[in-house]
């Protein structure tokens, strides 16, 4: 459920103090509270934050990869590889807040949160009982993170970012303005022209053959052969084989947008 009169995620919300505005409205400071991210990867654990163009605290695009205690990551990897297209999740619990550019700066690198196996894709609330609370998550590397920039434009084509490790790699759609829309994705192969260091620190990819307008309304992603730009450079052509990929987030909704275009 969302928090009444605020429009975010009810375990995003901001406690206001007597004098302050209301939430949402200060448009520099980066209030410490609660985030959602979505888990990916067996091997490796990547967790991709849940944005929000209309809160400055979740104006961001975040990839980390993490790691959990072992007991728990093995239940993940248990319940990740009985049904690859779950939507497993974590929020940060909510007596350990922390705010985005913490984890950047390195002034944060572990918190403790709640593990959910799957999301409301309207709403954005975890779905059933968390399987596992107040696990420790450590912050191993910060793959991708950059703040929405509304005078930034939006790409011309489809612009997504590969990122992976442990034999495995994955793609999230770059987010660029309202509206847009958040999808993450498991790749059937890892690409053999991307090194294992450069998977790891995540390239962008333009999908030369997609303009990024208008928005879609369910993955649209081809099957077989995706011919690519790396970085967008013309001189660097490649194909990205989505052969065996599959869907693990999807959402224009999940209070991303100010209103869900579709």
């Amino acid at each position: 459920m969302t928090a009444p009169g605020t429009g975010e995620k009810s375990w995003a919300h901001e406690d206001l103090q007597p004098s302050a505005a209301p939430a949402g409205t200060d448009p520099i400071a980066n209030r410490p509270g609660q985030h959602g991210f979505f888990m990916i990867g067996t091997e490796a654990l990547f967790l991709c934050h849940m944005p929000m163009f209309t809160m400055e605290r979740h104006m961001y695009q975040v990839v980390l990869r993490a790691s959990l205690p072992g007991e728990v990551m093995e239940e993940y990897r248990a319940g990740r590889r009985a049904d690859p297209k779950l939507a497993f999740n974590l929020i940060n619990s909510g007596d350990d807040p922390f705010s985005l550019p913490q984890l950047k700066s390195g002034r944060r690198t572990e918190f403790r949160a709640d593990l959910f196996r799957d999301n409301d894709g309207e709403r954005g609330e975890p779905v059933g009982d968390p399987f596992a609370t107040g696990i420790p998550v450590t912050v191993e590397n910060v793959v991708h993170f950059r703040h929405f920039n509304p005078d930034l434009p939006r790409p011309h084509h489809m612009t997504y970012l590969l990122f992976g490790a442990g034999g495995q790699a994955h793609l999230s759609h770059y987010i660029a303005q309202d509206p847009d829309f958040q999808h993450i994705l498991t790749l059937g192969s890892v690409p053999s022209w991307v090194s294992p260091e450069q998977l790891e620190a995540g390239v962008l990819l333009t999908i030369r053959d997609m303009p990024s307008t208008p928005i879609p309304c369910a993955p649209s992603l081809p099957e077989g052969e995706c011919p690519v730009l790396y970085e967008g450079r013309s001189d660097a052509p490649a194909v990205l084989d989505m052969t065996g990929a599959h869907d693990v987030w999807f959402s224009t909704a999940n209070l991303l947008n100010a209103e869900d275009p579709c």
